[in-house]
C-alpha cells in the first residue's frame, strides 16, 4: 500500500511541474539488491535525450530510448548516472525516458531529477540503480548567482545506496557550457555536497570542462579524485572523440580503489560516449 501511495504521489508531482527536494519522481526502490558484490560498477552517460548522433553538429535526429538502453544493457553497470534526460517532452515523443530506460535496461529503481519545464514536459538528469535508493534529493539550485543568470545546464541530484554494508552516496551533475556560469555554479554544488563529506560519495556527470580547466582543479581541491588517469580517454563527440568533459570522481580516498576506468566507444546513441568505472569500496 505504501508503494502504491508513493508512486501515485510521483505521478501527481510531475504533472504539477514541481521539483522540490525529496519529491518522488520515479521508483526510489523497495527491497533492493542485497547480494554481496566485490566491486561497484558505475556508468555516467550524457544521453542527449536519446537522440542518435551522426557527426553533424546541430543535426536533429529522432529520439530512441532503445539505442541508449541497449548500450547500458551491454555493459550491465550497477548504477547509471544520466544527464540530458527528457520527461514526456515533444521532441522525445512524450516518453518518460528515465522510466523507459530503467525498464528496458533492467533496473528496478530509478529517479528523475528535474532541472526545468521543457516542451510540455521536463528536462534534467536521472539515476538508474540495481540497489534500493534512499535520501533522494533534487537539489534546488539558484537560477541566478552573483548577478549572473544561469542559462545552461544546472542540475544536481543525490541518493544513497547501501553497498556491502557501507552507506554510499551517488551524485549526478551537469554543468553549464559557459565558463562564467560554471565558475559560479560549481561552488554552490560543492556546498550542497558538503553535508556528505564524512561519507563515501561517487560523483559523475558532464562537467563541460576539459581536464586542464579550472573547474577540474576546483573538483580536486574539494577532495574528489577522478577515476580516469589516461589523458586520451576522450568522451565527445561520439563519432570522433577529441576531448574529455565527462567524469566519475570519488571521495574520500581511503574508501576507494579504482579497478578500471573505460570509455565505451563505437556507439552513437548520443553525442557523448558513456564512461564506466569499476570501484572497490571498503571501510578504512
Amino acid at each position: 500500500m505504501k508503494r502504491v501511495f508513493i508512486l501515485m504521489m510521483s505521478i501527481s508531482a510531475v504533472f504539477m511541474g514541481c521539483s522540490k527536494a525529496n519529491e518522488p519522481q520515479g521508483d526510489a526502490g523497495w527491497g533492493g539488491n542485497t547480494e554481496p558484490k566485490e566491486n561497484l560498477v558505475v556508468m555516467s552517460y550524457n544521453i542527449k535525450h536519446c537522440a542518435p548522433y551522426y557527426g553533424v553538429s546541430g543535426e536533429t535526429t529522432t529520439a530512441d530510448v532503445n539505442n541508449v538502453a541497449n548500450v547500458i544493457k551491454s555493459k550491465k553497470p550497477d548504477v547509471v548516472l544520466l544527464q540530458e534526460v527528457d520527461y514526456k517532452t515533444t521532441r522525445s515523443l512524450g516518453v518518460d525516458q528515465a522510466k523507459e530506460l530503467a525498464e528496458l535496461a533492467g533496473y528496478p529503481y530509478y529517479y528523475f531529477f528535474k532541472q526545468k519545464d521543457f516542451q510540455g514536459g521536463a528536462y534534467g538528469a536521472a539515476i538508474l540503480s540495481s540497489f534500493q535508493m534512499s535520501e533522494i534529493v533534487n537539489h534546488d539550485l539558484p537560477k541566478e548567482i552573483d548577478g549572473l543568470t544561469i542559462t545552461g545546464s544546472n542540475v544536481l541530484g543525490t541518493a544513497k545506496i547501501k553497498f556491502n554494508g557501507i552507506d554510499v552516496y551517488l551524485a549526478v551533475i551537469h554543468l553549464s557550457v559557459t565558463q562564467a556560469e560554471r565558475d559560479r555554479q560549481f561552488p554552490v554544488m560543492m556546498e550542497e555536497l558538503s553535508s556528505k563529506s564524512d561519507f563515501p560519495i561517487i560523483l559523475g556527470g558532464d562537467f563541460n570542462s576539459k581536464p586542464d580547466n579550472s573547474i577540474i582543479g576546483k573538483l580536486e581541491a574539494a577532495g574528489f579524485v577522478r577515476t580516469n588517469t589516461d589523458p586520451k580517454n576522450f568522451t565527445i563527440p561520439s563519432n570522433a572523440p577529441n576531448r574529455e568533459i565527462d567524469y566519475i570522481a570519488y571521495r574520500p580516498l581511503e574508501y576507494f580503489n579504482v579497478v578500471s576506468h573505460t570509455v565505451v566507444t563505437g556507439v552513437n546513441a548520443s553525442d557523448h560516449l558513456p564512461i564506466i568505472s569499476v570501484l572497490k569500496i571498503s571501510k578504512p
